[in-house]
């Protein structure tokens, strides 16, 4: 999972993409970024993550208040989105739902 800055995620929400907001003392945000990972794999959806400690001002932008908070964005939408870990299975079902299979 590519780790990018403010200016990135302006450019790349234009299009089809999932963002991780973490930072790296985050306990959840460690458990969570595998599964990403590997569930963006087997969708080939690209995965970004946002450190929230490096780049406030974009967390603020986006009303992230606990992380890890993930963002799907589809043709520059936002379609998903939510704070917390999720297993595997219901991150792919939310892939499944927001990019199709």
């Amino acid at each position: 999972m590519e780790l990018i800055t403010e200016a990135d995620f302006k450019n790349k929400r234009m299009g089809s993409a999932i963002f991780q907001f973490s930072a790296s003392w985050c306990g959840p945000c460690k458990v969570l970024s595998p599964l990403l990972e590997n569930a963006t794999k087997e969708s080939n959806v690209k995965c970004f993550k946002i450190d929230v400690t490096t780049n406030p001002s974009i967390a603020r932008e986006m009303g992230v208040q606990s992380i890890p908070a993930v963002f799907m964005y589809k043709d520059g939408s936002l379609t998903e989105s939510f704070v917390g870990s999720r297993n595997k299975g219901q991150i792919l079902e939310m892939i499944n739902k927001t990019y199709g299979s």
